[in-house]
């Protein structure tokens, strides 16, 4: 992607640090169990070891920016105007079980917005690129959601695990289930499919994923209609914090989306 903006140079930055950390982690992938952390969520030697590595080389070339990452710093400060925010393997339970949906997400946010973000899949060979404004790149293509606004069965939606054990979802769209947050949404993003829903995605899963949806056409909206970005203007421990996330084509499939949601028990 080439761009005359002037976050160029972040992309590039983060394109290339993406690249080279999907290769590093694709030498260890299905050889490292997964251990659980305090929060729940699961963790490899490669997670560990891929977060120092990205937040070493931001510090080198960014001493001035903050670092928000799932692995070592979980706390947002809003004092820094640039922070940029980590997941270094997005999809763990997949890579730990040698299943190759599995990726690493860069994002840089300015004053808590989202201007750059990176997602690199090594195992398919992927990777998806957003600047503000200048909208979503792929293998140096330009990509674009679905234009359909209306479903139909033979269209797709994508979920997490825990979409169907919170939610009945009335809807004709046919279910796909990945396992990676960051990889679903780019589905939506390349129009592949028409819809997702994340139930317990952290910032971290959406910073880089929620550009590369609205830069090529897409919506990216909590569920209680709270906005996800910009962060709250105070600094704030992002570490237990998650958001149920609607993901969409367009406005007409959001709306769609939205009323075929019903919360089990209700």
């Amino acid at each position: 992607m080439n761009s005359n903006s002037e976050y160029q140079p972040y992309l590039s930055f983060a394109a290339s640090l993406a690249a080279e950390c999907g290769q590093l982690a694709a030498e260890t992938f299905g050889l490292h169990s997964a251990r659980r952390k305090s929060d729940g969520t699961l963790v490899t030697k490669t997670d560990e070891q891929i977060d120092r590595l990205i937040s070493t080389r931001i510090g080198e070339a960014y001493s001035t920016h903050a670092i928000l990452s799932e692995e070592q710093s979980t706390i947002y400060d809003p004092a820094y105007e640039y922070t940029w925010v980590v997941d270094p393997v997005d999809g763990t339970t997949n890579f730990t079980h040698g299943m190759p949906i599995w990726g690493v997400s860069i994002a840089l946010l300015r004053c808590g917005q989202p201007v750059v973000g990176v997602l690199d899949f090594p195992s398919l060979r992927e990777q998806f690129q957003a600047v503000v404004g200048e909208g979503t790149w792929r293998a140096g293509d330009r990509i674009t959601t679905s234009p359909l606004r209306e479903v139909d069965d033979q269209q797709l939606i994508m979920k997490c695990t825990r979409t169907d054990r919170l939610f009945q979802m009335r809807t004709p769209l046919k279910s796909r289930i990945m396992g990676s947050a960051a990889y679903h949404l780019c589905k939506v993003a390349d129009g592949t499919a028409l819809a997702g829903v994340e139930t317990t995605p952290k910032v971290w899963d959406l910073a880089a994923a929620y550009l590369i949806v609205y830069e090529a056409g897409g919506v990216l909206v909590a569920a209680d209609g709270e906005p996800i970005f910009p962060l709250a203007a105070e600094r704030r421990d992002y570490k237990t914090r998650s958001v149920t996330t609607l993901c969409a084509a367009n406005s007409d499939i959001l709306q769609h989306l939205k009323s075929a949601m019903v919360v089990r028990g209700r």
